[in-house]
């Protein structure tokens, strides 16, 4: 073969190495799994940088007590509505795929029940505020701010399931589109508020934000994507009326309060035990983690998307999911924990010195986290709920039983120790029992009704 020939060989195996790169790449994207998952993965990415503006511009414009105080109505708000959605984002994306014409009457049914429930939850927190967030009294004096709080519990529980209902109906993609607006507006809206509203403009710019986003989603869900799956009249659909999808109701619930509780309950918390300042040192770290961990949660959802239309893949795709977080996770995990002072420094020179601790730990969280939130989607799919009742409530009762005394030891880093002490007691049992809760038998039926009959 001559120089010219060895050159066009080169050229021809070098073209087919890329094309055949090129096409091995868009054969993984195309698989509903990965694609779902990266949607998810995506939106979460996206609200991490946004989010990171959102809460710089914050740090700059308010003092921090007024960012912890306004992180602690945020994170009040968001636990009493996900108690009112009754787990419902994580019921719809189990069953609304098999609803046919009874989609748009299950979708309605749940947005109507959760906001009579946010309606009667956030009014108990409020009456009670004093016994269980002494440091948010002001609620029972502010009677527009009680109001508003309301109104936003209520459209918090709407924005909880609307992504449920759009991974459901087969359009996770659409997903990150939703989150960006309500990023971006909720940026503007802060940038607008800063000057105006010095003390719950943090709060009213999130809020108002969200109502954009639940209005226009809800018109694309309503007039465009429910009328496309209805037109099947004989398709079988999962009944939600036996016993056996009541107890997995109950203990998915039980799953989801556990889970919000570990979350939202801790800067109550800290902003009990040390004050409002110190929350603050607490929450910028953990809003600049939390889209780690809305990306633990995107891979489980898809998981659970596609695990339930072929539950005998469930082994396979579980190691899909896994493999495909773990190649994200653990290099932005490093990342995080090499720069963590320098990311903080962003937010003022304060946060860099009281936060950076508070930050590594929750990195180090994200691992854990990623291994339970695989488990519970299992579980999920098998409708065995059993053990990840038990995962997440020794989390939630580990991580808030030790947030005092640590949080008076350690300040805001005493938090961050203990969620991550419970996270990785969690995770190491369930990593040792993987082949028991991966490997499971058949699930407990769940009744199919014909379309139409009942």
């Amino acid at each position: 073969m001559n120089l010219t020939d060895t050159v066009r060989s080169a050229r021809a195996r070098s073209g087919f190495g890329v094309r055949g790169a090129w096409h091995q790449l868009l054969a993984h994207i195309r698989t509903p799994l990965h694609r779902d998952g990266y949607a998810l993965a995506l939106n979460a990415a996206f609200t991490a940088v946004t989010g990171l503006v959102y809460w710089i511009l914050a740090a700059r414009s308010y003092s921090a007590h007024s960012v912890g105080v306004n992180s602690a109505l945020i994170s009040s708000m968001m636990f009493v509505a996900g108690i009112a959605c009754l787990n419902l984002p994580n019921v719809l994306v189990r069953f609304l795929p098999h609803s046919g014409r009874r989609t748009q009457r299950r979708v309605v049914g749940s947005y109507c029940v959760s906001a009579v429930v946010g309606l009667c939850a956030a009014a108990v927190f409020i009456v009670g505020v004093t016994a269980w967030a002494p440091r948010l009294s002001f609620l029972r004096s502010d009677h527009g701010l009680q109001a508003w709080f309301v109104f936003s519990t209520i459209a918090w529980c709407l924005f909880s399931i609307q992504d449920s209902v759009l991974t459901a109906l087969g359009r996770a993609v659409w997903v990150p589109i939703e989150n960006a607006v309500f990023s971006v507006v909720k940026l503007g809206l802060l940038a607008a508020v800063a000057t105006s509203m010095r003390a719950y403009g943090i709060f009213i710019s999130w809020t108002l934000a969200m109502l954009v986003s639940v209005i226009g989603v809800n018109l694309i869900i309503f007039a465009r994507l429910i009328p496309r799956r209805t037109h099947d009249v004989q398709a079988r659909v999962i009944s939600m009326r036996d016993r056996a999808f009541v107890r997995y109701f109950a203990a998915d619930y039980w799953c989801s309060v556990a889970w919000l509780s570990a979350a939202n309950l801790m800067p109550l918390i800290v902003t009990a035990v040390a004050g409002a300042t110190t929350n603050a040192y607490w929450a910028l770290a953990y809003a600049v983690m939390l889209p780690l961990y809305v990306f633990a949660q995107s891979i489980g959802t898809s998981l659970i998307l596609h695990g339930s239309t072929d539950p005998a893949e469930l082994p396979a795709l579980t190691r899909k999911a896994a493999l495909q977080g773990a190649r994200v996770l653990v290099p932005v995990v490093v990342l995080l924990l090499l720069i963590a002072p320098y990311l903080l420094a962003l937010f003022g020179r304060t946060y860099a010195e009281h936060s950076t601790a508070v930050l590594r730990l929750l990195a180090l969280g994200a691992v854990p986290n990623f291994v339970l939130a695989l488990a519970v989607s299992v579980a999920r799919v098998q409708r065995r709920l059993r053990r990840a009742v038990v995962a997440i409530t020794v989390e939630a009762a580990v991580s808030l039983g030790l947030a005092t005394p640590l949080v008076h030891a350690a300040g805001a880093a005493g938090a961050g120790m203990a969620l991550l002490a419970a996270q990785c007691l969690v995770a190491a049992v369930l990593l040792l029992t993987v082949r028991r809760w991966l490997i499971a038998p058949e699930p407990e039926p769940v009744s199919q009704e014909l379309e139409g009959v009942v």
